[in-house]
């Protein structure tokens, strides 16, 4: 019920669900800004009146992971009910670092939750949620695919050209993360209607010190990162009893945050060689406060006993107020000396030598950047459905939702040059893209829902067509900076299937597959991709087009398949196993869309069998994921400072675990 917008919210612990619910495409009405391409709601599990608890724990011996959940629930009054539940997670880390001789990254994970529920009259309910999260880690699962070359590298590099879940990273890099989360939800009943309160209260606090921007044994550059965020809103709805001619919700939302970020970048230039004046240091803080509010009504007119059509409209209003500052200092010949700004320093006499390698080509650009932009969006939506004859339901929606615009917090060069053997990006050009405007999408579907085999099996088709403008992207200029720009515009389209089947009592199948045609129509400013690569066509500016291209993350063809066996021993012994398999074709995983990350089509398998009692009391189980040990690129980057190095962040390697669970 509360809205977490900035990725790092959802950081906190998934534990102790009821039920997690996805929503595809545009969801504004009822979910708001951003849900430009569908939505996830995690519902907790609530306080119960009979008092029950469970515990489970995992072991991977492999990683030496270990993981404990817990909760306990039950009537504390009369009127009052309450639950709490714990996490607690440990891991050593799947990649080897040669260099510093340690498995990363290593991770310590602590979340609590206490709920309450109280009845506080014949009309009131109240649900208050408190949530507290930290997480520690060290190292990054991070690695070199292609290391590049360093222009006066101090002697050869480790050769780390091979995604292997190794890497020499020298940089010993530490994150911390610490949540808070608090949600008061007031339902009081008004004659047939429900007036529902959520005021919801979210924070966090993040740092990663000494990141190792260029993943080699060399300090080339490290970044100290710090984040703070505070999020309070408060949203009010009105539902009608339901069953009527015409139902509908009406309501209202408020939201208010302040982001306040911190980069200090570290250029260790004299450790590979460069003479110039000194080791480098750019400090870069970055405040962004938003006010938003919205009124939303969606309604159902339910014409026939198998007819309906639902309207909606939401109506939104944001303000936002951004800074950012850099500046450069020298860190030993001039402590503390302040570089002035737009020096070129790169470009000094000191490289007259070196010919045209450096020259012009990096810009550090000092500037203090302030700006504020106001917005108003009005999102509407269509749904109409119908009850066929049989055992189905076919459906149409017209949809439309947008992500806001903002400020961005990492942009930091001026490379103009088109002398570039960095790669740099040159859109990165001071503060010309301190402000990005928003993204707005409107969604075509045609649906079916269908019954089948006398209620045996379901299955569900949709074709769908999603077109873009103004599309944000974040692009990374290959020193330290993240540009987020508007890239232009894109049309999606495609067909998603899944279905169960209850073969027999004993056997579910289950499966989903999709199709999906993305492509850029308009995108000018993409960043090329590495040295020698030529998959898009350069645009003439030093960036590429990706017109007509497809985007990072968007595989043609996906598909799952997962088979539930439940085999009974006895009167109260079972044995279950669900082996599944998930399938994505060929697919960039970088935004530059280099051929080198380009993940080819793979199949991962997953199993789990185990030993239960009947009634659910206790199970015992061995799980295995990713048995055919498959090396699986998720994300992939340019390597900072490098000329035409790229990294990768692959999927785990096969793992073993045994997982135990006893309820009472």
């Amino acid at each position: 019920g509360v809205y977490y917008g900035r990725s790092l919210q959802s950081r906190s612990a998934f534990m102790d669900l009821e039920r997690v619910e996805v929503l595809r495409g545009p969801q504004s009405i009822l979910f708001g800004k951003n849900s430009i391409a569908g939505a996830i709601s995690l519902v907790s599990a609530k306080p119960t009146e009979d008092f029950e608890g469970k515990v489970s724990a995992s072991y991977a011996p492999q990683f030496n992971e270990q993981e404990i959940n817990a909760y306990v629930s039950g009537a504390l009054s009369d009127t009052l009910r309450g639950r709490l539940a714990v996490r607690d997670r440990q891991e050593d880390g799947f990649v080897e670092n040669l260099h510093l001789n340690r498995d990363q990254p290593q991770t310590d994970e602590q979340a609590l939750r206490a709920m309450f529920e109280w009845d506080a009259s014949d009309d009131l309910i109240a649900t208050l949620k408190l949530e507290h999260s930290n997480i520690d880690k060290i190292g990054r699962p991070r690695e070199a695919l292609d290391l590049g070359t360093y222009p006066q590298a101090a002697g050869p590099l480790q050769d780390d050209s091979t995604a292997n879940h190794t890497t020499f990273a020298d940089g010993d890099s530490a994150m911390s993360f610490e949540s808070d989360n608090l949600m008061l939800k007031l339902d009081y009943a008004l004659g047939d209607h429900t007036l529902t309160s959520i005021t919801g209260y979210s924070d966090y606090k993040y740092s990663e010190l000494d990141y190792d921007g260029d993943i080699t044994e060399v300090k080339v550059n490290s970044l100290d990162m710090f984040e703070e965020f505070d999020q309070l809103s408060q949203e009010i709805r009105l539902v009608s009893p339901g069953g009527e001619n015409v139902d509908y919700i009406v309501g209202a939302f408020y939201q208010t945050s302040e982001q306040k970020y911190q980069e200090n970048a570290a250029l260790h230039v004299r450790n590979v060689g460069f003479p110039v004046p000194s080791n480098l240091l750019l400090v870069r803080p970055f405040t962004q406060e938003s006010d938003t509010w919205a009124v939303f009504a969606q309604a159902t007119w339910n014409i026939q006993d198998n007819l309906r059509v639902t309207g909606g409209l939401r109506y939104t209003e944001e303000s936002k107020t951004g800074s950012r500052k850099q500046t450069t200092y020298t860190l030993d010949d001039v402590a503390g000396g302040a570089i002035p700004a737009g020096v070129e320093v790169f470009n000094t006499p000191a490289l007259a030598g070196f010919g045209n390698l450096l020259s012009g080509v990096f810009r550090i650009v000092d500037h203090d950047l302030r700006g504020s932009r106001d917005e108003d969006v009005l999102t509407p939506s269509l749904n109409i459905q119908y009850d066929t004859d049989g055992d189905a339901m076919v459906y149409f929606t017209y949809s439309s939702g947008y992500k806001s615009g903002g400020f961005d917090a990492r942009g930091i060069n001026d490379a103009t040059s088109t002398n570039n053997p960095f790669n740099f990006s040159p859109i990165a050009s001071g503060g010309d893209n301190f402000e990005f405007d928003e993204e707005e999408a409107t969604t075509y579907e045609l649906g079916a829902k269908m019954g089948l085999l006398d209620g045996a099996a379901e299955l569900n088709v949709s074709l769908f067509q999603t077109d873009y403008e103004q599309m944000q992207v974040s692009v990374f200029d290959g020193t330290f900076g993240f540009n987020v720009l508007n890239a232009g515009a894109a049309t999606v389209r495609g067909i998603e299937m899944d279905g169960r089947w209850m073969a027999t009592e004993s056997l579910t199948l289950s499966s989903g597959l999709a199709y999906l045609d993305f492509e850029w129509t308009d995108y000018d400013e993409a960043p090329c991709p590495g040295v020698g690569i030529s998959t898009p066509s350069n645009s003439g500016s030093g960036n590429c087009s990706f017109a007509g291209m497809e985007n990072v993350q968007t595989p043609e063809w996906t598909l799952n398949v997962s088979a539930n066996h439940v085999y009974s021993m006895s009167d109260n012994l079972e044995l279950r196993t669900t082996l599944d398999a998930n399938f994505k074709d060929n697919h960039y995983t970088s935004g530059s869309l280099d051929e080198r990350q380009e993940q080819g089509a793979a199949t991962v398998w997953n199993l789990r069998t185990g030993l239960a009692s009947t009634d659910d009391v206790w199970q015992v189980a061995f799980v295995g994921k990713n048995l055919t040990n498959q090396d699986i690129m998720n994300y992939g980057a340019k390597i900072s400072l490098s000329n035409g190095g790229v990294s990768t962040e692959l999927m785990r390697p096969r793992t073993f675990a045994l997982e135990g669970s006893y309820s009472f």
